[in-house]
């Protein structure tokens, strides 16, 4: 679906626009979960993510391994998706954060049709967008972001190749001397 099909959609209807956002508060969350304990000392980098179940485990088991990725979500998130302002936030002469943390908080996700945006909910303002199942089986962080404009998908693809690169020219500078 192209994003003018989407943004039409998301107008006209709001079972759509409930069903889109329960969609997309599943796969892409902007929080730790609360109240949960962690091991403050651990390293999840070197440690192995839990075992997941075989298909033909009982119930009680299946219990057992949600709890488990519960406290494995709140552990890696703490350690590797939560943001800590180091030295390198303020490089280039920064007076803020590089990185633009703390975020904004926004409690619900929700599309402004007058901006035509699709705004996601951030619950923790020093948390970044990411995968629950992602954090916890990758053990990295990382960085989720919707793309879905040209504009985005032309931005994203900027930051990736500058990231990747680490040149001291940024790739969009290179390419208006083509």
């Amino acid at each position: 679906m192209n994003p003018t099909e989407l943004h039409r959609k998301l107008e006209e209807s709001r079972d759509f626009q409930d069903r889109f956002f329960a969609f997309l508060d599943d796969i892409i969350v902007h929080d730790l979960l609360d109240g949960i304990p962690f091991d403050h000392d651990g390293n999840p980098r070197t440690e192995r993510p839990p075992v997941v179940p075989s298909e033909d485990a009982t119930a009680e088991e299946w219990d057992i391994f949600r709890s488990v990725i519960k406290q494995e979500v709140k552990y890696v998130g703490e350690h590797l998706q939560h943001h800590v302002h180091e030295p390198v936030c303020y490089k280039y002469d920064h007076s803020t954060c590089r990185f633009q943390f703390p975020h904004d908080y926004i409690s619900i996700s929700f599309y402004d049709p007058e901006s035509k945006s699709i705004v996601p909910a951030c619950c923790d303002v020093w948390v970044n967008y990411h995968n629950r199942s992602i954090l916890v089986f990758g053990r990295f962080n990382h960085d989720l972001r919707f793309v879905l404009s040209g504009k985005s998908c032309k931005s994203a693809m900027f930051y990736i190749t500058d990231y990747i690169t680490k040149m001291s020219v940024k790739m969009y500078e290179l390419l208006t001397l083509l």
